[in-house]
């Protein structure tokens, strides 16, 4: 008789192994979530898009990409949808992060002041909050500021976290400025009365504002995963261009934001510029990020994308020879 439960115990931890492997979860994760683009991944996630295409899908909502990318370089996470800049200062480390796809390709951003701050000049003494050092609020912050004419020395930049967690700072009085993006923006303006200084939209500067980022390593090991989970975010993509009310619904749970304003959202981030998620981001942008570093980081002297690694368009360049985007578009 023990040696019958001895035989089914075993029999029982190989197939807890077995099952184990067979759901080995694929992970990916948003560093920062606040904007209606990290909808092609709630989506993905929410209504198993990504078990279509065989995955065990899970998703990681993280305030920040510094956090997302340091999940990812420990392999915790199998792909992160966060800012280009992180990928090029992981690799000015060592790292093997690699671009596969892009999102918004430019600086969806206004700079909100306090109701008294009028002009660039009232910025210089204050505090401007971003999320965290290197972030995409970081670099597009001292793009704001050179935009201003206001040297960065003249004000204070502090880290305190995603959009909503600076907004709330913003709104109350603990910091003077800060860089938002849509809803939060009309909302801050609305319900605040908070000043725009500028909308860095309108500079013409490219910049890797979110990015589809795998590590290299990974993905040469797992090319076929990657393959599918950028095949249920693009099939997302054009699941929620066709079904507003469902994008909605997402983005006020998600977002936690009324229904005007995750209407808001999503025009300007899905319906105008979604489909940024089916190219490669603009090399100009990574450059410029590049030549932001160099001036603290002596290593980013000389490097370019190439030399960095930084993008590999074979993924979406194999989606698109299949036909499958095509397939969505009729």
């Amino acid at each position: 008789m023990r040696a019958v439960a001895k035989a089914l115990i075993v029999l029982c931890v190989f197939s807890f192994v077995a099952n184990a492997a067979a759901q080995e979860k694929f992970r990916a994760a948003s560093g920062g979530f606040s904007t209606a683009i990290h909808a092609l991944l709630w989506l993905a996630y929410e209504k198993k898009i990504f078990q279509k295409y065989g995955l065990d899908g899970e998703y990681l909502a993280l305030e920040s990409g510094t956090p997302a990318m340091q999940a990812l370089l420990a392999n915790e996470l199998q792909i992160v949808f966060t800012t280009g800049a992180l990928a090029i200062t992981a690799n000015l480390q060592g790292a093997d992060a690699t671009i596969i796809a892009g999102g918004i390709n430019f600086i969806p951003n206004k700079l909100l002041v306090r109701p008294d701050i009028k002009t660039p000049e009232g910025l210089k003494g204050k505090r401007i909050a971003i999320s965290r050092f290197g972030s995409a609020s970081d670099y597009a912050t001292q793009v704001a500021l050179e935009k201003l004419g206001i040297n960065p020395k003249d004000v204070t930049i502090v880290q305190t976290g995603g959009n909503m967690t600076r907004l709330a700072a913003l709104s109350q009085g603990t910091v003077h400025a800060t860089l938002l993006s849509e809803p939060h923006t009309t909302v801050g303006m609305r319900e605040f009365k908070l000043n725009s200084l500028i909308d860095l939209a309108e500079s013409g500067v490219a910049f890797p504002q979110n990015c589809f980022i795998v590590k290299r390593s990974y993905f040469e090991a797992n090319r076929p995963k990657i393959v599918n989970a950028m095949k249920a975010i693009i099939e997302s993509y054009f699941v929620l261009r066709k079904d507003k009310p469902l994008a909605v619904s997402l983005m006020k749970k998600y977002n936690r934001v009324s229904d005007e304003d995750a209407s808001l959202g999503y025009d300007y981030y899905l319906a105008k510029y979604g489909d940024g998620v089916m190219v490669l981001p603009d090399r100009k942008g990574l450059e410029f990020i590049i030549s932001q570093v160099a001036t603290t980081n002596a290593k980013a002297k000389g490097q370019t994308p190439e030399s960095l690694r930084l993008l590999d368009g074979s993924v979406l360049e194999e989606i698109k020879k299949s036909g499958f985007i095509d397939k969505f578009k009729k």
